[in-house]
C-alpha cells in the first residue's frame, strides 16, 4: 500500500505541470478541481500523522487547500506543495471511531471529503499472564510498563457483562469503583482510604501475582487491569481497562453411572436409583418438556447440557453455603447416598425426564459435578 501511495504521490505530482496555474482570477469554464490519492483513510488505534497527497487542476497561484474537521482527535498539521498532513490522535474508546473531513479550495464549489475511520485504542500499559488453571482457581500475573503505577488488578465472572449488556469498559470501572464508594461511605471512610486499606488486595504498584480460588468449573472470567489514582471520593484512571480471557475447564469425571427405572400411577412418579461405583452423594434433577434441560427420547446429553447442569447445581450450592451452610449440610439436605426410592406427583399434561450425577465436596469447598449425568424418561 505504501508502495502504491507513492506512486501515486509521483503521478500527482507530475499532473501539477501539466495543469499549471491561473494567475489572480478564476476562470469560471475551468475552476479549479483537488484531486486527492485517497479519500478513505484507515488508522490503528495509536494515530500519527498521515499525509494524503493532492493535486490541484487549473490552480490559482498562492491557494492551498483548507482542511475542515468536526472532531477534536483529527486537526491539520501542516499544508505543504504536495501533501495535506493530517494528525490523528491516539484513540481514548474502546471501539472504532468515524469522522469525515471536508477539504475546500478557492473557487470550488463543492468540498472533497476525506473518510477516516480509526481502530480502538492499543491496550499496551499492562501484560497479563494466567497460569495454574484448575477447574475452580487460577493465578494471574499483572505486568504493568510503569513499575510506578498504582493499578487495579482483579478478575470478574464474564455473566457480569452477559446479564448487564455492559459493552463499554468505563461504565463498568464507574460501576465498580461506585460499589467501592458505597463501602467506603458504610465503614465511614473516602474511597482513597478504603483502597489504601485493600492496597495491595486490590490495588497494586510493581508486578503483581493474583491466586483466584472458588470459582464456577467450566465457566469464562476476566482477568483485568486498569491505572487508577484516587483523591477523595474520586477516582481518575491513569490507563485504559486491560483484560485477558480465563477459560477454566470442567472437573475430570468420575467413572460413574446411575440405573434409573421408574413407573408412573396417575400423576404419581415411582423413581427407583442405584449408583454404580460410587458411595458418595449424588444430585437428582427432575425436569418438564418445556424445560431447556429436557431432551427427547433417543437424544443425547450434549457437552454445553452437561455445562450447564453443573453450574445450576453450584449456583444453588454456592446460595446455600453464602446462607450459612456447610458444604456437608447442603449435599445432605439438598442430595441423596445409596440406593433411593423417590415418590412425587407431577404436573398431569407433561412428560419428564431426571437427571442423576455424582457431587463432591474437597476440603468443604463449595460442591462440584463429578460424573457426566445419567437419565432417565418417566
Amino acid at each position: 500500500m505504501l508502495q502504491l501511495r507513492k506512486f501515486v504521490m509521483l503521478f500527482l505530482s507530475s499532473m501539477t505541470l501539466m495543469f499549471g496555474c491561473q494567475e489572480g482570477e478564476i476562470d469560471p469554464n475551468n475552476p479549479p478541481q483537488l484531486i486527492l490519492d485517497t479519500t478513505e483513510l484507515n488508522i490503528d488505534g495509536g494515530g500519527g500523522d498521515i499525509s494524503v497527497f493532492y493535486v490541484v487542476k487549473n490552480a490559482v497561484k498562492g491557494a492551498k487547500p483548507e482542511v475542515v474537521s468536526g472532531v477534536d482527535w483529527v486537526s491539520l498539521k501542516e499544508v505543504n506543495s504536495t501533501a495535506i498532513v493530517l494528525n490523528i490522535a491516539p484513540s481514548d474508546v474502546d471501539s472504532e471511531r468515524f469522522a469525515s473531513i471536508s477539504v475546500k479550495y478557492v473557487g470550488m464549489k463543492t468540498p472533497v471529503r476525506i473518510n477516516i475511520l480509526q481502530d480502538r485504542q492499543i491496550l499496551n500499559k499492562f501484560k497479563l499472564e494466567v497460569k495454574d488453571i484448575t477447574y475452580n482457581s487460577c493465578t494471574v500475573k499483572y505486568l504493568p510498563v510503569d513499575k510506578n503505577m498504582s493499578y487495579m488488578a482483579n478478575i470478574i465472572d464474564i455473566e457480569y457483562f452477559k446479564q448487564t449488556g455492559t459493552t463499554d469498559l468505563s461504565l463498568f470501572v464507574a460501576a465498580e469503583m461506585e460499589n467501592y464508594r458505597g463501602i467506603a461511605e458504610r465503614n465511614r471512610m473516602t474511597l482513597e482510604e478504603l483502597m489504601g486499606r485493600v492496597s495491595p488486595q486490590l490495588i497494586y504498584t510493581g508486578d503483581a501475582e493474583r491466586s483466584f480460588a472458588g470459582m464456577k468449573h467450566g465457566s469464562q472470567y476476566i482477568a483485568y487491569s486498569y491505572g487508577v489514582t484516587f483523591n477523595g471520593n474520586e477516582y481518575t484512571m491513569t490507563t485504559p481497562m486491560h483484560q485477558i480471557l480465563v477459560e477454566l475447564p470442567m472437573p475430570n469425571m468420575y467413572n460413574v453411572s446411575f440405573n434409573i427405572s421408574s413407573y408412573m400411577d396417575g400423576n404419581m412418579a415411582f423413581i427407583n436409583i442405584v449408583p454404580e461405583n460410587w458411595s458418595g452423594y449424588y444430585n437428582v434433577f427432575i425436569v418438564p418438556n418445556d424445560s431447556v434441560y429436557y431432551i427427547e427420547q433417543g437424544g443425547a446429553i450434549y457437552d454445553s447440557l452437561t455445562r450447564n447442569l453443573a453450574s445450576k447445581f453450584y449456583d444453588n450450592a454456592r446460595k446455600a453455603m453464602l446462607n450459612g451452610a456447610t458444604a456437608e449440610q447442603f449435599m445432605r439436605s439438598s442430595c441423596y447416598k445409596g440406593e433411593q426410592n423417590i415418590n412425587l406427583t407431577l404436573e398431569a399434561g407433561k412428560r419428564y425426564m431426571v437427571y442423576v450425577f455424582a457431587v463432591e465436596s474437597k476440603e468443604g469447598e463449595i460442591p462440584v459435578i463429578r460424573s457426566v449425568p445419567s437419565y432417565h424418561h418417566l
